[in-house]
């Protein structure tokens, strides 16, 4: 098995808004392709309206990068119908990724022109089993748009998931190692318990909450820690946090 396992975590990108850095999106895709990633997600917002012009050029982007990410959907693309345009361009709406090291569930958290984040009790049931029913020597990756836990610098915390609480127990009972979301364009990384929570900023929306910069997250897995790293888009690499692990045989 390899020594090390990279991620590049990208989020919001947001074509179409006013300001829109397209700039710095292409940048990003450049830098991320020079890291030579196992694996590139992509938590959502692709897009500001959800607008079909808009998917289209997200696309564009979006397929520059290499390897090709798994890509979910947030808020924004669900605004004006875009659920259905977003499968149009990138597919099923819930994703699923397994290799050598990581088995991955990447789920739809939104509603059509809602802003609020909800999972539902049946769809959860479904996740649970999909995640009982993954290999043990494998990392748990769970992948969502909207958040799970607050974070600072970020304004009102009504854009939580509304049933975050139930979420997160499960995904906690059953070793999901690493959570993976986006939204309120803030970088910031909670250990709680086991469970690495990542919440990456925004690539490409001049709204950047106090943040120095555009930027992204890239994290590492070895057999002994998780390491998340902030990456201003033009910047050097800042220097990583490091979770040990725990859920080990």
């Amino acid at each position: 098995m390899r020594n090390e396992y990279a991620i590049a975590h990208l989020s919001d990108i947001h074509v179409g808004e006013s300001g829109f850095k397209e700039g710095k999106v292409l940048e990003c895709i450049g830098e991320v392709n020079n890291l030579s990633a196992d694996l590139i997600v992509v938590t959502g917002d692709l897009t500001w309206g959800g607008l079909p012009e808009e998917f289209k050029a997200a696309k564009e982007l979006v397929q520059r990068l290499e390897p090709e990410p798994l890509v979910i959907m947030g808020n924004h693309d669900a605004r004006n119908v875009g659920y259905t345009t977003f499968e149009k361009y990138f597919g099923e709406r819930m994703v699923s990724y397994e290799d050598d090291k990581v088995f991955l569930i990447g789920v739809d958290s939104t509603s059509p022109d809602v802003d609020e984040g909800h999972i539902g009790r049946v769809f959860l049931k479904n996740i649970h089993e999909s995640i009982v029913a993954a290999p043990e020597d494998k990392v748990k990756i769970f992948t969502l748009h909207h958040h799970l836990v607050p974070i600072p610098n970020a304004g009102r915390e009504r854009n939580i998931l509304i049933d975050a609480g139930d979420t997160l127990k499960m995904l906690i009972e059953n070793g999901v190692e690493l959570v993976l979301s986006g939204h309120r364009h803030v970088s910031w990384t909670w250990e709680i318990e086991n469970t690495a929570i990542v919440h990456a900023g925004t690539v490409g929306s001049p709204r950047i909450r106090g943040m120095a910069s555009q930027n992204y997250s890239i994290i590492r897995i070895t057999d002994e820690s998780i390491s998340v790293s902030l990456k201003l888009i033009g910047e050097p690499e800042r220097k990583a946090r490091r979770i040990k692990r725990l859920n080990l045989d």
